[in-house]
């Protein structure tokens, strides 16, 4: 992965920082996590009804939250992540899990298995779009059939309370590239790189309508409540910070 993925988060100490800052008890991707473990839940029960087996694989499994969470709903997990740094921790959190540190876009890289639950979380909203587009190809070519599901998130979608610092970012970023802060997406953007790669979505789960500022003014308890019932707004739910996505082969 030739951008800051292969770099970002080799050094030990970056890795927990991550770990122990960005989703530490608390902070507003603390809660927005709590939604997304519902949100993956009704997912797999929904792939459990049609699926009495279920493979999973987590892509660019960082630290291993998402890895953790779904060994425990599913048959078999695989975590694979290019950092080492990451998968250290990783092994450290899953218990049957099985953590790959390997780099499934190179040249000489193999398909590795077929699954039946693919997960991408916050790897497209920060990748250039020529990464995207491969990594979006190596995921689809590991969904075992047309009733497997490649699960992603997008969490800096531009048509939520982020829009306020577009402009900022967009001078700063000009002729830069990719950063690892101030990136955004739309669900309009992403849609071409499916059609490309032969998947269809199906569905679109929002969720962090209110920002971190919620937290403050609220308290944690009285934000989630909030929080939950705008990520089930048909009205709300498009201008969410984070839009996770279900798609499948076509």
């Amino acid at each position: 992965m030739a951008d800051i993925y292969s770099t970002h988060f080799q050094e030990s100490e970056t890795a927990r920082k991550y770990e122990t800052g960005e989703y530490a008890a608390g902070t507003y991707s603390d809660l927005l996590w709590h939604i997304e473990r519902d949100q993956l839940r009704a997912i797999l029960a929904d792939l459990r009804s049609v699926k009495s087996r279920i493979e999973a694989l987590d892509f660019a499994s960082g630290t291993g939250r998402i890895t953790a969470f779904i060994e425990n709903e599913v048959e078999a997990a695989t975590g694979i992540e290019i950092s080492q740094a990451m998968c250290d921790i990783a092994s450290q959190k899953v218990e049957r899990a099985k953590i790959l540190c390997a780099d499934i876009l190179s040249a000489e890289g193999q398909v590795e298995g077929k699954y039946d639950l693919i997960t991408a979380f916050r790897f497209f909203l920060n990748a250039d779009p020529a990464l995207r587009l491969g990594a979006m190809k190596a995921l689809a070519a590991r969904l075992r059939d047309g009733q497997s599901l490649l699960v992603f998130n997008n969490h800096g979608n531009l048509w939520s309370h982020k829009l306020m610092m577009w402009p900022y970012y967009r001078l700063r970023q000009m002729g830069k590239g990719p950063r690892a802060t101030g990136n955004y997406l739309t669900t309009e953007e992403l849609r071409p790189l499916l059609e490309a790669t032969g998947l269809r979505l199906n569905r679109v789960l929002p969720c962090g309508y209110y920002s971190t500022k919620a937290i403050r003014l609220a308290g944690f308890k009285r934000a989630l409540r909030w929080e939950r019932r705008a990520a089930k707004s048909r009205l709300l739910g498009p201008l969410c910070v984070n839009q996770l996505y279900v798609a499948c082969l076509k």
